[in-house]
């Protein structure tokens, strides 16, 4: 009789355990007291229901609903590095390089025959001050439907026999798209930037390229030989209208109750503030959509 009712709980476990779970559909709703406030001025969300999540996209930059599933979008794109000069000799010797027909050959031969633009007159590079800021250089000659960006570091040292060739050290390196509404999205960290070396002449003198993407290079090293030499340091493809989706912030789980929700806009302008309610299980969700615009005023 037990071994029965063991079988038996045994077997009703398992039809649960395989039962799809259901949800039902959320019941939802926010209002706020009026639609008009003042920048600084709190806007308090007022909730009813209880569904198992809540976010909400404020219409602010970064936050926008509709730019939820935006990959590109048309902005300003724009680089920024940091350098340090080290042994400070032979001068010239760092070159900031573009390209938008490089093929992806990371050889002497791809560097050869791509078109390669001299756009350092665009950067301050180091002349000893570990750090320094490259300021913003505008990119948005380079923007191309159909040809992604490539930028390049070229080393270019020379014999001579007093003066020596220098070291060169990439601090950061960050490629950006500033969007009309203010958002900077990143393109690349310099983590993200897909460094790959390409030596021309001396073997003996080669960019390091580590998995921080914070490279160097070393003209006077132990194993170095003061003769001309010519190394570069190529990046991945850049689309420069390249963006990261935008996010709701998530207010509420399953294990919370949450009856509002308060928020202060320091700029004017209208925005249109957007909340999903869902409920899920392991098997299915369901989900609701309230939107309220907002008119911020000075």
């Amino acid at each position: 009789m037990k071994q029965n009712i063991y079988i038996g709980l045994i077997a009703l476990i398992a039809l649960v355990s395989c039962k799809k779970l259901t949800v039902e559909t959320p019941e939802f709703d926010v209002v706020t007291d009026k639609t008009t406030y003042k920048v600084g001025e709190e806007v308090n969300f007022r909730f009813t229901g209880n569904p198992d999540l809540i976010s909400v996209y404020r219409g602010i930059a970064g936050e926008n609903y509709d730019f939820r599933s935006r990959t590109t979008a048309e902005g300003l794109p724009q680089l920024n590095f940091t350098t340090l000069l080290q042994n400070a000799g032979e001068t010239n010797t760092l070159r900031l390089m573009a390209s938008t027909n490089f093929t992806g050959k990371y050889d002497a031969a791809g560097v050869a025959a791509a078109s390669w633009t001299d756009i350092t007159s665009r950067a301050t590079l180091s002349t000893g001050t570990d750090n320094t800021a490259s300021g913003t250089i505008d990119l948005s000659d380079f923007k191309s439907a159909n040809q992604p960006l490539y930028l390049a570091f070229k080393y270019q040292g020379y014999f001579h026999p007093t003066l020596k060739q220098p070291s060169w050290f990439l601090r950061t390196f960050n490629v950006n798209n500033v969007l009309p509404e203010g958002r900077t999205s990143v393109i690349a960290a310099i983590g993200q930037v897909g460094w790959v070396g390409v030596d021309i002449k001396n073997p003996t003198v080669v960019w390091g390229v580590p998995t921080t993407g914070q490279i160097t290079i070393n003209g006077t090293g132990t194993d170095a030989i003061n003769e001309d030499n010519e190394d570069w340091v190529i990046s991945r493809p850049f689309n420069l209208a390249a963006v990261s989706t935008d996010i709701g912030l998530g207010l509420k789980t399953a294990t919370t109750y949450l009856s509002n929700y308060t928020y202060a806009y320091t700029v004017p302008g209208t925005y249109t503030v957007t909340f999903i309610a869902a409920n899920a299980s392991r098997d299915e969700s369901s989900q609701i959509i309230k939107q309220i615009k907002l008119t911020i005023e000075p």
